[in-house]
């Protein structure tokens, strides 16, 4: 009996306590710190989901932006190009990672006027040529494409008297070699080469790219150029087919 009543005075006497504690400036103050931090977590939380989707929404409209941009530039070649030549849009489709820089598939084929060797470009410049053409499909050989088969006769914008040939592509750079033979007349860094027209494949005019490095061979006689193509590989999703001459 003894034992039982000991127990039940202690429990009343801690009941006891935590009443009195619960009514203490020190167990207002921790409750009220628990409420503030509940209320600041949430207000935390609210501020970084409004936060992410101002993020989204940035990145939405900044990506519009760009794809508005590439749009106009693409719109604006096609009319360029539509006074010389018959000439169309097409989508890029499909691209293997294996063959990335050397080969795409587009959603346009014969039906559409495609041929073999329909010249291709993107707003910037020449892109490649079309190698496999199917009904409502075609493959497209990018000037990158490290097993390059066919010469392109190519010439300074600024100069079309200076002939050359690229025949080649530096693996490492990218960049398409071009083989100049006549030792008097000099590139300079930065010039834009274009298509000569020579050679039956390839339409007169079109840029191709920007030198970026000159060498020399040992006698000093023969240049190689090292030309950066204008388009780029990792943004390749609308080109513009040249049909033919109109």
């Amino acid at each position: 009996m003894k034992k039982i009543f000991f127990i039940t005075v202690l429990i009343a006497i801690l009941m006891t306590s935590g009443y009195l504690f619960s009514k203490t400036n020190t167990f207002n103050s921790h409750t009220n710190n628990i409420k503030e931090l509940l209320e600041l977590k949430k207000e935390n939380d609210e501020l970084k989901d409004k936060m992410s989707n101002e993020t989204s929404l940035k990145a939405s409209i900044t990506e519009l932006t760009n794809e508005n941009k590439e749009l106009n530039m693409l719109k604006e070649r096609l009319h360029k190009e539509s006074q010389k030549y018959k000439a169309d849009v097409a989508i890029v489709t499909k691209r293997n990672f294996e063959t990335w820089d050397s080969f795409v598939e587009i959603n346009k084929g014969s039906n559409n006027g495609v041929k073999i060797n329909t010249n291709v470009m993107t707003a910037q410049g020449l892109l490649g040529k079309v190698t496999e053409v199917s009904e409502n499909s075609s493959i497209i050989e990018l000037l990158s494409a490290v097993k390059y088969k066919t010469y392109i006769s190519v010439q300074p914008k600024s100069n079309p008297q200076l002939q050359g040939l690229i025949k080649a592509i530096d693996e490492k750079t990218g960049y398409l070699e071009m083989t100049l033979f006549n030792e008097n007349n000099k590139l300079k860094v930065d010039e834009i080469i274009v298509t000569s027209g020579l050679g039956g494949i390839y339409l007169p005019g079109i840029e191709i790219g920007k030198v970026k490095e000159i060498k020399y061979d040992n006698l000093g006689l023969n240049q190689t150029a090292y030309i950066e193509p204008l388009y780029d590989l990792n943004d390749l999703e609308y080109v513009i087919l040249l049909l033919g001459k109109k």
